[in-house]
């Protein structure tokens, strides 16, 4: 700090000493003719009583005059002839010529111009106040140090708080804030830091979550490989151990298969999450879209002996987006709606004049309690009744999804259908066609 304000304080002395100078130096030329005028003004008297002593004299009788005066004044005077003067410019001759008293550049000299054509010189000589002007510009020096140490400390006080947040919050301590008055100048960069410093402990949470997440998914599958190998390493070599060593290698190779989904759904969302998979936007004929999806479903629908309505409406038959991507999210969200469905899923598509599109997915099953629907976007979490990963997944799914829409500038959120199940909603605004990279529309 102490530096800090040594450095400002030399320079606003610096600065002010520099612009003292330049005052000095140019302002009088630069208004000559307003100091002129105004000295005129104020010496009207001063050379009326010169002209009056001085002109009626004449030869020997005005030296004497001019020696007397020259005794009881401050001044020095002499008597000069215009001609002599020619350092004087033109405006000022003719000012002498009129009978007007000039002021000269350095604002010491006055010209005085005579009845009988002489002009008095009048050099003024200053008094020498030096020790007067050395305690005036200590005392504004002086004054100029005390309020820089006060906007400084003001400022330092601050500072030092806001230096000690992001020490404590660097040394892991992710819930500290930078608590500083609104009244603060550096208040808006205090904002800053807690918004930062939120979204860096909301992203470390996640993290640490994912990780607990990902772990315990992981664990079971493992374990079920270690003690299906174990039980193969143990098994007989009769007719019926090799029967059951084949039923243990497909549960093996089911396992595996678990563990591959696992990963693929770690990886795709990782992706989502860090912008990492670039968006293909095209134009996309909305209907097209849904019929490739209800497609894709049709033997799980199919297989869980429910139906699939799909119902598409609104003005604008097309829609700019990522069709993979959205895609995937609707197959997300119907593959979750065939766990729970009683008899019925509902697929509806639905664009309006300003070209927003809205993706909804309705069951007919259980629904979801309010106070679980939070949460249910979030990775790896599943509703109480959806424990099991045979009926709720491995709860990446939803947050797959959430991400997607996200992506597209939208949101999805979640209610209750008309038949008490849960309905799905994914609300994806307008996007740009110039933002397309040129494919062609499906």
């Amino acid at each position: 700090m102490v530096r800090s304000l040594l450095k400002l304080y030399l320079l606003v002395i610096l600065a002010a000493a520099a612009a003292v100078t330049a005052i000095n130096t140019t302002f009088i030329p630069l208004f000559h003719e307003h100091f002129t005028a105004t000295e005129r003004e104020n010496r009207r008297g001063y050379a009326f009583t010169l002209s009056q002593y001085l002109g009626p004299q004449r030869g020997k009788d005005r030296d004497a005059a001019l020696s007397i005066l020259q005794e009881q004044a401050r001044e020095k005077f002499d008597l000069v002839d215009a001609a002599s003067l020619t350092h004087l410019d033109a405006q000022q001759l003719a000012d002498l010529a009129a009978g007007k008293l000039v002021l000269g550049y350095d604002a010491k000299d006055y010209y005085l111009p005579l009845r009988d054509g002489q002009i008095l010189h009048a050099l003024s000589e200053e008094e020498d106040h030096t020790n007067i002007s050395v305690l005036a510009y200590a005392l504004i020096a002086l004054a100029t140090l005390l309020s820089i140490i006060a906007w400084v400390w003001y400022h330092w006080r601050d500072l030092d708080k806001l230096q000690q947040a992001a020490r404590d919050f660097g040394g892991g301590k992710l819930s500290t804030r930078a608590n500083l008055p609104r009244r603060s100048n550096i208040a808006a960069l205090a904002t800053q830091f807690n918004e930062m410093a939120e979204q860096i402990e909301a992203s470390i949470v996640h993290q640490r979550e994912m990780m607990h997440g990902i772990s315990h998914e992981l664990k079971t599958p493992i374990a079920r490989l270690e003690f299906g190998i174990a039980l193969l390493q143990s098994a007989g070599t009769g007719d019926a151990e090799r029967a059951r060593q084949a039923l243990r290698l497909e549960d093996l190779r089911r396992d595996v298969r678990e563990l591959d989904e696992l990963v693929t759904e770690l990886l795709t969302l990782g992706q989502l999450e860090q912008g990492a998979a670039p968006m293909m936007l095209m134009r996309v004929s909305v209907s097209e879209l849904i019929d490739s999806v209800a497609a894709s479903l049709a033997d799980e629908v199919a297989d869980n002996k429910l139906t699939l309505s799909v119902h598409v409406t609104g003005p604008r038959p097309h829609h700019v987006c990522d069709p993979r991507l959205v895609a995937r999210a609707l197959l997300n969200l119907c593959r979750n709606a065939t766990r729970y469905a009683r008899s019925a899923i509902h697929l509806r598509a639905e664009t309006d004049a300003a070209g927003r599109l809205r993706l909804t997915v309705e069951d007919d099953g259980p629904g979801i309690a309010p106070e679980e629907r939070a949460r249910i976007f979030e990775p790896f979490h599943r509703p109480d009744s959806s424990r099991n990963r045979h009926t709720g997944g491995f709860g990446l799914g939803l947050a797959i999804v959430r991400r997607i829409a996200l992506l597209h500038g939208g949101q999805v959120g979640l209610d209750s259908g008309s038949e008490g199940g849960a309905r799905f909603v994914i609300a994806l605004p307008p996007m740009d066609e110039r933002a397309m990279p040129g494919k062609p529309s499906i």
